[in-house]
């Protein structure tokens, strides 16, 4: 993943190395038949898709902030996310 990154933004690559590195912690493993973040941690991650659907699906288990809409909540998420 990184090599087909690093072939398309020679000079950026190095700023998409967390969602690689998330990419390849969910994704499952061919041989154990389950994503290493399962493995580790026992459970399915919450990545920003995984909010989106909820804040959809189930309105009153995750409420959306009412003076925000959906893309300013997730990049606000996200920028939260990467100050982690």
């Amino acid at each position: 993943m990184i090599s087909k990154v690093a072939e398309q933004h020679p000079r950026s690559w190095h700023r998409y190395i967390g969602m690689i590195l998330f990419a390849l912690r969910v994704s499952v493993n061919e041989t154990t038949g389950v994503a290493p973040y399962t493995l580790v941690y026992g459970r399915l991650p919450v990545g920003p898709l995984a909010v989106l659907k909820n804040m959809w699906i189930n309105e009153n288990d995750f409420p959306a902030p009412k003076n925000k809409c959906t893309a300013e909540f997730l990049k606000d998420l996200r920028d939260k996310l990467d100050a982690l």
